[in-house]
């Protein structure tokens, strides 16, 4: 369950891939052997499922603390993983979603789409330690930077062992991934439904 109250108060949250989905509970449970509760809202310090280092199923809290600042870090940009102080003593891990939602700004407005690949899992990069794990992001496809200009670094389920064993050059990801505007009711982290990822039309004048 989303602790409300302290994600509320914490003004500092660093957000960019800052919602996601997980509900393919059947599917979950025929390859992880695992039951879950299927969520369309997942937010930031609520736990979640990670593959860990030892490509086990591990639950970790969404979001680390450094030592020196009084902010919850949910995102890490690959491109500094390796120098930052705040990720130095993590572990590598991968999210497991159905996709995630993304808000694309337009003055004082922002849209919120929803982001999958029909029937399938949508892995992300992380780190980690043993409380809490951290999505990694780059710099968005060509395509997907109409909604965002950065994105997770995707995985497909067979580079998830060379992102562990930090094997990046292997890693080239050709997936298509598909978008569609949804509701600002993803907006209310208590909402959880399975009309969050529906797609809304837009209104003709």
């Amino acid at each position: 369950m989303v602790e409300l109250g302290n994600l509320r108060k914490d003004r500092n949250i660093k957000i960019m891939c800052g919602r996601y989905v997980l509900y393919s509970k059947d599917k979950f449970k025929n390859k992880y052997n695992i039951n879950i509760s299927p969520n369309y809202n997942i937010s930031p310090n609520q736990e979640v499922f990670v593959i860990d280092q030892n490509m086990n199923i591990n639950k970790l809290k969404w979001g680390i603390r450094a030592e020196w600042k009084n902010s919850l870090i949910i995102n890490a940009r690959s491109e500094t993983i390796e120098v930052k102080k705040s990720f130095a003593n993590l572990n590598r891990c991968v999210f497991i979603s159905d996709g995630y939602y993304e808000w694309k700004r337009s003055g004082k407005f922002k849209t919120p789409y929803y982001h999958y690949i029909p029937n399938s899992f949508l892995y992300f990069a992380g780190l980690c330690n043993n409380i809490g794990c951290v999505v990694v992001t780059m710099d968005s496809f060509q395509y997907l930077s109409k909604v965002h200009r950065r994105q997770p670094f995707f995985l497909k389920e067979n580079q998830i062992d060379s992102w562990i064993k930090n094997e990046n050059s292997n890693i080239i990801y050709d997936e298509i991934v598909n978008f569609h505007k949804v509701s600002t009711e993803v907006n209310k982290i208590w909402c959880n439904s399975n009309d969050l990822i529906s797609e809304v039309q837009d209104k003709h004048q």
